[in-house]
């Protein structure tokens, strides 16, 4: 039985459920078309629906009691990071400095990084490399098409047909050369991906441990990228995206892009090794400061492909 509720009051924090599930940190969210405009996504082991029903609330439906083990309006505020004040991600002297640049960013205040299932990030940044946005959406379902668990969705009378994300377990044991249609038609990328999946059920990688604070930000590297097709970005995408580490700075084409054009920094005009990206890293971090440079750097990254390459998400 689905339950219906209206249990969270923003009280005027501010929000964006669009640009935040598809600013490209998360391949999971479906938009549904009924009464109104829902999005829906598998999570963990439920399926949930978000519809914001006015200014100062949203309306969760979903199949249980419980998300992700929380109450249904405690797992919405830690997924959207409402504990989050976006108002100061950037300070007064980077405001001062860059003002037609704070300009642009306080469009996108209500936009938020999501604290998602980290095995998910993982193979969701694994398994469509170098590819648009709208195609890895369409690797990523078929991935959970593939190997998920079917989920029927009830909403306003309708009803849609998801599928769970496959769990480490049926990912460990997936034959590559099926898998390969969710990479791209890549076969190392799929047999990188069963590799790692093997190590995260096996207990190598322990995501619980690369979560604490008391594990650095280049432990978290160190143990991420010891499985072959994960570099310092997509561990940093883990890290930001998965692992609820804020001040992970990942870095792609977009964002080299911007650190050169925004603030002229000399080493993003040549070509992004390992040792040009801790550089870069290590400035963006500086510059943003250490606890949410992450967060801000995708601010950043959305203002840039919307407002500067035009780019949408689908």
């Amino acid at each position: 039985m689905y339950f219906y509720m209206k249990p969270v009051n923003l009280h005027g924090v501010s929000l964006d459920i669009e640009s935040s599930l598809f600013s490209g940190q998360s391949f999971m969210w479906d938009k549904l078309s009924g009464g109104g405009m829902y999005y829906c996504a598998p999570i963990s082991v439920s399926a949930v629906i978000i519809q914001a029903s006015d200014a100062e609330g949203v309306e969760i439906i979903c199949d249980s009691d419980a998300v992700d083990a929380l109450p249904p309006e405690e797992w919405f505020s830690r997924y959207f990071s409402l504990d989050v004040d976006t108002e100061s991600l950037f300070s007064e002297a980077f405001r001062l400095r860059y003002p037609q640049l704070a300009g642009l960013l306080a469009r996108y205040r209500g936009l938020r990084v999501l604290r998602q299932d980290p095995f998910e990030t993982m193979v969701s940044f694994m398994c469509a490399q170098g590819i648009g946005m709208a195609l890895i959406r369409r690797q990523v379902t078929m991935l959970r098409e593939q190997f998920g668990e079917p989920l029927t969705v009830q909403f306003d009378g309708g009803a849609a047909r998801i599928h769970r994300f496959p769990t480490p377990q049926r990912l460990a044991e997936a034959d590559p050369m099926k898998l390969r249609a969710c990479t791209n038609n890549n076969l190392a990328r799929a047999r990188n991906i069963v590799a790692a999946s093997r190590k995260v059920a096996e207990g190598c990688i322990d995501f619980t441990s690369l979560a604490s604070p008391e594990t650095s930000q280049e432990d978290i590297r160190s143990a991420l990228s010891a499985c072959a097709g994960i570099g310092l970005k997509i561990a940093d995408c883990i890290a930001l995206f998965g692992l609820g580490r804020f001040g992970a700075f990942p870095i792609d084409t977009h964002v080299r892009q911007f650190l050169g054009e925004w603030f002229g920094f000399p080493e993003a005009s040549g070509a992004l090794t390992d040792r040009t990206y801790r550089i870069l890293s290590d400035r963006a971090t500086d510059l943003l400061g250490p606890e949410l440079a992450g967060y801000a750097g995708h601010h950043l990254f959305h203002c840039w492909r919307t407002e500067v390459r035009g780019l949408q998400a689908f």
